[in-house]
């Protein structure tokens, strides 16, 4: 019952992004380089709304973490200097926590927030919309997005972002038409 109320409620969130912005699919069952990324409308931890088709013209890193992946944790240490670096420059960071209520509570994934200090879009899917629409099954896993909604690049491992070959590819994107 729970399943089926989940994938009705996906399937409402999926409908609500029913516009047509040119790469950005409003859904993807097998999203992979070189496809669309699925469009998605949700809100972060601040309640502001988040919608990827609105972020076209931007490089996005979609990233997927959890509270009891240690590697995740030190991974958005790295995605917060890359944030810094080239945020001004078109690069927009969506950290969405994969974690339930039961898995980590909603207060200490913020604690863990602030702490950290990180400042890109975080978002907490405790209902698993977008992770069930971009298929991830295990943490970390990332979705790199270029300036016209497709997916350049999936990481299934962790990364060190700040490293001179991922920051060539982010800086390659950024100025790409």
């Amino acid at each position: 019952m729970k399943k089926l109320i989940a994938v009705i409620s996906l399937l409402f969130v999926l409908a609500a992004c029913s516009r047509d912005d040119g790469n950005i699919s409003n859904f993807n069952p097998d999203p992979k380089a070189g496809g669309p990324a699925t469009d998605f409308l949700y809100r972060d931890i601040r309640e502001v709304p988040f919608r990827l088709s609105e972020k076209k013209g931007n490089v996005v890193i979609l990233y997927f973490w959890r509270m009891k992946c240690e590697e995740c944790k030190e991974e958005l240490d790295s995605l917060e200097a890359l944030n810094k670096k080239y945020k001004d420059n078109g690069l927009i960071i969506a950290a969405v926590n994969a974690d339930s209520m039961h898995s980590a509570p909603l207060g200490e994934v913020l604690e863990f927030i602030e702490k950290h200090g990180l400042t890109f879009v975080n978002m907490r899917d405790d209902k698993g919309f977008v992770t069930e629409a971009y298929n991830v099954l295990k943490a970390p896993q990332s979705f790199i997005i270029d300036k016209n909604g497709t997916i350049h690049t999936v990481g299934k491992k962790s990364l060190e972002w700040m490293s001179p070959e991922n920051t060539l590819m982010i800086e390659g994107l950024i100025k790409a038409p």
